[in-house]
């Protein structure tokens, strides 16, 4: 079985659009022609728009109240990874160290995104999940 090739992304742009909903745009580069593209619900946009600086809440967010609890027991997030789509679904998962092991938790892409933006983690992303911005002609 072949190598997944993973990719480290350095750009995070989200969109909300009332007829296409919320959209989080995952680059390698800002100008780059490749992206990784997933729709999330109002409370992982709000997370993540929060982790960009976009929105100042009043009080802590929910991933807040755990990040911070789990930084008190000495949780060390290293990565996370976005590894696969299955029947429509992407799949991610977060690598930490805890008690000196080192392990991993299945989570949802926008969870992982907003905890990584959180924690100024690296942001992974298996190649074979990007797209391609299409040409003029393509299109």
């Amino acid at each position: 079985m072949a190598e997944t090739m993973m990719i480290n992304i350095r750009e995070i742009y989200i969109e909300s659009d009332p007829n296409r909903g919320n959209m989080v745009i995952l680059k390698e580069e800002p100008d780059g022609e490749r992206f990784f593209l997933m729709f999330v619900g109002d409370s992982e946009f709000a997370a993540i728009a929060k982790e960009k600086g976009l929105v100042d809440p009043k009080r802590p967010l929910t991933h807040d109240l755990y990040l911070n609890i789990l930084e008190k027991a000495g949780v060390e997030f290293q990565r996370v990874e976005i590894y696969e789509m299955r029947e429509e679904t992407y799949y991610a998962n977060v690598f930490f160290r805890a008690n000196g092991a080192d392990r991993s938790a299945d989570s949802r892409p926008s969870d992982a995104v907003a905890l990584a933006l959180n924690r100024r983690i690296p942001i992974l992303v298996n190649q074979d999940l990007f797209r391609r911005k299409l040409t003029q002609e393509e299109v």
